[in-house]
């Protein structure tokens, strides 16, 4: 099945992104009897705690309620999702407003049939828009992957009226079994991006990206030592390290380790360290 767009390079940038936490982070989680998933994360910050209060749960069958929640900014957002209106279709809705930032809100649709998969969207709070979205990815014998994106501001809302192309991209890829590898590009195709994820072995997953506008390259992994335990590490072209232990402490309770040193300076004290503990 082909993966939407926005998500050709996921497997590779999720294993050099997930999971790395620098500040010091406390998340719960808890499902009421009636499926009600509740989740609280603090996070410490150098000027307090910032944090957030989610709920999610499905009222009906087909629809859920992925997030309805409010943060300490007083920033109130929402997220439900319908399923079962059109075969292979999802269609969502995200609202945010509150906290003293301008409201926010989005309608998608994706759609995936075979190796094709489709994704629209209509950016409704946008100053100068609406803004549309669109993008198509095909998936040739879960081989070879080309696809593409445009995203159009019709300036309806717009004191000249004046519509224009904000962003248009394209991407092509490879799938080898035990590894993918993506060009893309970014930025109305300024800026080309490569990624490639290999499942080096049942414990051990290897990715690395390149940004060509950013000249930036990093490579990283993940190794499983057993079932409770997870070693994570990465180092990219800035000679910025960080690593990661994963220990699953017991059933419900996971701690994450994170540090970050810059290798090319040892004496500055722009080295980072993080904890997060996640219940539930």
């Amino acid at each position: 099945m082909a993966p939407v767009f926005k998500d050709v390079s996921k497997s590779a940038h999720d294993l050099l992104n997930n999971d790395y936490c620098f500040d010091r982070k406390l998340k719960l989680t808890t499902m009421t009897a009636s499926g009600l998933q509740l989740t609280t994360e603090g996070t410490l910050k150098p000027k307090g705690v910032a944090g957030k209060l989610t709920g999610k749960f499905s009222p009906f069958t087909g629809i859920t309620m992925k997030k309805i929640g409010v943060d300490t900014n007083g920033r109130f957002s929402t997220e439900a999702t319908l399923t079962n209106a059109l075969a292979g279709a999802t269609f969502t809705v995200k609202a945010e407003d509150g906290g003293d930032v301008a409201p926010a809100g989005e309608l998608t649709v994706d759609y995936t049939t075979g190796g094709v998969a489709l994704n629209g969207s209509v950016d409704v709070c946008d100053v100068n828009g609406p803004t549309l979205y669109g993008s198509a990815t095909y998936h040739h014998d879960s081989t070879y992957l080309v696809g593409g994106e445009v995203k159009y501001n019709t300036g309806f809302d717009s004191s000249n009226g004046s519509p224009s192309v904000v962003d248009f991209n394209a991407a092509i890829g490879y799938t080898g079994g035990d590894f993918t590898a993506i060009l893309s590009t970014k930025k109305k195709t300024t800026d080309v991006n490569f990624s490639v994820h290999h499942d080096y072995s049942k414990d051990i997953k290897l990715a690395t990206t390149y940004g060509h506008s950013s000249k930036l390259l990093s490579v990283g992994g993940i190794y499983t030592l057993d079932s409770t335990t997870k070693f994570q590490g990465k180092v990219n072209s800035n000679g910025i390290v960080s690593a990661n232990a994963i220990q699953i402490v017991s059933p419900g309770v996971k701690l994450i380790s994170s540090v970050e040193v810059d290798a090319k300076n040892f004496a500055a004290d722009s080295h980072k360290f993080g904890l997060q503990l996640i219940l539930g």
